[in-house]
């Protein structure tokens, strides 16, 4: 969000660059598997908000539970499109077109780039992409979107709402 040409923190949080970098952290952690468009989306809230997976071993959530936080889900989608293209140009990450459709995964650059920050917060992202993908990593693409579906009103899905009934989603 711009207010009088300056750049709020909300803005960096989810630019294309953080998404694209939260990205290549899930894409280190399940490499070499790799993950459809829908499925990163799914991890990266997650990863964001660990606490809302309900399960009583998660790690803290790294970013505070707002209101509407769930509409993140819905948004979500170009600003991970894009974050994905911008790690592509620079060869972070592999895009893989086969019978399943396209999917992404890590290249050989991905980890000694990511090695390369030291902040405490890309230490707690790494910590919980490794235990969001170890918890969801068994799950069906169907059993992944169910659960999503079953919690989302727990996040502050009453935004999902409003946007389907303004037309927001993109």
């Amino acid at each position: 969000m711009t207010i009088n040409n300056e750049t709020t923190e909300s803005s960096s949080i989810n630019s294309s660059f953080e998404i694209g970098l939260r990205a290549l952290t899930i894409l280190a952690v399940t490499s070499p598997v790799s993950l459809d468009l829908q499925r990163l989306i799914y991890y990266d809230y997650l990863v964001i908000h660990t606490k809302d997976v309900g399960a009583v071993d998660s790690p803290p959530s790294l970013h505070p539970d707002t209101p509407h936080r769930s509409g993140g889900i819905i948004v979500r989608r170009k600003a991970m499109q894009k974050g994905l293209e911008l790690m592509y140009s620079k060869s972070l990450i592999n895009i893989i077109f086969d019978e399943k459709g396209i999917s992404y995964s890590a290249s050989e650059l991905t980890k000694p780039f990511l090695d390369l920050f030291e902040s405490t917060y890309s230490k707690k992202l790494q910590n919980n992409a490794l235990w969001v993908v170890g918890y969801f990593s068994g799950y069906s693409e169907e059993e992944m979107k169910f659960f999503i579906e079953r919690n989302i009103d727990n996040w502050g899905g009453e935004f999902m709402y409003e946007a389907f009934v303004r037309g927001g989603i993109e």
